[in-house]
């Protein structure tokens, strides 16, 4: 279980999906989320103790309405206010 404030621009939790591709290996497990208004995404990975480790990954630009996963597993995240749709991509 995780939260956070709605303080700097946080308002409303847009839930994610826990990673399942292949392209990224280091990812596989790690539950990704944002937030609607500030755009800031977050990684939960469980810590390998039975908890769980929470981390600001992105602080994007735009409004997260949803994410999505295509048939192999690969993530993306929809901008609201431009309909663009972003594939998540490590660097």
């Amino acid at each position: 279980m995780t939260d956070y404030t709605h303080v700097g621009g946080n308002c409303s939790v847009t839930g994610g999906y826990v990673y399942r591709g292949a392209e990224f290996p280091q990812w596989r497990g790690i539950y990704f989320y944002g937030d609607y208004c500030s755009g800031r995404f977050w990684a939960l990975a469980p810590n390998g103790s039975g908890d769980w480790r929470n981390a600001e990954i992105l602080d994007a630009d735009f409004v997260l309405s949803s994410f999505g996963e295509d048939e192999a597993g690969e993530l993306y995240a929809l901008d609201y206010g431009s309909g663009v749709i972003y594939r998540l991509m490590a660097e």
